[in-house]
C-alpha cells in the first residue's frame, strides 16, 4: 500500500513511511553477510554459476532492499550498464527477481560460459547509451540504475541524465584512489577498454557533483576497509524521497581516505601503453593527471545541457 507524505518541499510516495529522520544513516548495517563475493571465493564458484538469491559482490543487495522497503518501486524497472553475465555481482538481479521488475541489462563482453538471457551484448558509449536504452523499451522513469563499466562511466552517466532518464536509486562504481574533494575523471577516449588498472571512471566527488545537479544525494559508500570489504560502490538517492529533516552523511564522512583496490597492480599505463611502477596512491594520482590520463574537472564540465 502506498503512503503519500507531503513535506515542505515536495510530495513523496513511500511504500512505508521511514521511521525517523535517521533512516539514511549507517546503511552498511543492512549489508548481506556473508557477502556473495566471499562465498563465491570460499566455495570456488565462478560468478556466472552463482544461484542467488542475493547477487551483489559485497552485500549491497541488502542496502538496496532496505531502501526499497520504504520507497515506492512503482516503475518496476531497473537498468544495469555493465551487467557482466547478469548473475554473481549483479546489483539488479535480486530486486528484479524479488519484485518482478523488468530490466535493461547491457554488457560488451562474451567471455562467460553462462549469460543471463536478459543481458544484451553491445558496446556502450556516451553517444549511443540513450538510443540503446530506448531501443530496448526502457522507460524514462526507473527504480534502479546500476553503472559499472570501468571506463567512461562519468560521461555515460551524464548522457543518461541529460537524456531525461530519472532513477529513484543509483548505484555506481567510483575510482577510490582519489580523495573526497578530488574532482577527477578519466580523460575521454572512445577507444579505451577496461584494462584492470586504476586509470578508469571518476572520483566520488565528480559523481556527486554531477548527480547533485540532477537532484540526487549521496547516501552510502559501500567500502568497509576495516573488514576488508573493498567495495567502491556508492549509492545515491533521488531527492524526492528525502524529507527536509532527514539526515545524511557528508562525502568526507563516507570517503575519509583514498584507497586502491588491492588486486590492482602497483603500476600504471601511460597513453602509449608503457607501464610505470608507482609506489604510492599519491604518486599514482599525480602520474595519471600529469600524463593527462585522468583530468581535473572544472565547474563548466558539470553544466546541464
Amino acid at each position: 500500500m502506498k503512503t503519500e507524505v507531503k513535506s515542505q518541499t515536495n510530495e513523496i510516495h513511500y511504500k512505508k513511511i521511514p521511521p525517523n529522520t535517521l533512516w539514511l544513516l549507517n546503511l552498511q548495517q543492512y549489508r548481506i553477510s556473508p557477502t556473495p563475493g566471499y562465498v563465491l571465493k570460499r566455495w570456488g564458484f565462478k560468478g556466472w554459476q552463482w544461484p542467488g538469491p542475493y547477487y551483489s559482490d559485497d552485500g549491497e543487495d541488502g542496502i538496496l532492499e532496505y531502501l526499497f522497503y520504504y520507497i515506492d518501486d512503482k516503475n518496476k524497472f531497473a537498468v544495469d550498464i555493465g551487467a557482466a553475465h547478469g548473475y554473481g555481482g549483479s546489483n539488479v538481479r535480486y530486486l528484479a527477481d524479488t519484485f518482478g521488475w523488468k530490466t535493461t541489462e547491457l554488457d560488451y563482453s562474451k567471455k562467460w560460459e553462462n549469460i543471463h538471457p536478459r543481458v544484451k551484448n553491445l558496446r556502450i558509449t556516451p553517444e549511443n547509451i540513450c538510443s540503446k536504452l530506448l531501443k530496448y523499451e526502457t522507460p524514462y522513469q526507473i527504480d534502479l540504475l546500476s553503472l559499472d563499466i570501468d571506463s567512461m562511466d562519468w560521461y555515460v552517466l551524464k548522457s543518461v541524465l541529460e537524456g531525461g532518464f530519472e532513477s529513484s536509486v543509483i548505484i555506481l562504481e567510483y575510482n577510490p584512489i582519489f580523495s573526497f574533494d578530488d574532482d577527477v575523471v578519466r580523460s575521454y577516449s572512445s577507444k579505451y577498454n577496461k584494462d584492470g588498472s586504476s586509470r578508469y571512471g571518476a572520483s566520488l566527488s565528480a559523481f556527486e557533483k554531477l548527480l547533485n545537479k540532477y537532484n540526487y544525494t549521496l547516501v552510502e559508500n559501500c567500502v568497509d576497509l576495516d573488514n576488508k570489504i573493498y567495495s567502491n560502490n556508492a549509492i545515491f538517492l533521488n531527492n524526492k524521497f528525502i524529507r527536509d529533516d532527514d539526515k545524511t552523511s557528508t562525502i568526507e564522512q563516507l570517503h575519509p581516505v583514498a584507497w586502491k583496490e588491492p588486486w590492482k597492480e602497483n603500476k600504471a599505463l601511460d597513453t602509449t601503453g608503457i607501464a610505470w611502477e608507482i609506489s604510492t596512491i599519491k604518486d599514482l594520482k599525480r602520474f595519471l593527471i600529469e600524463k593527462n590520463i585522468m583530468k581535473e574537472l572544472k565547474e563548466e564540465d558539470y553544466e546541464v545541457n
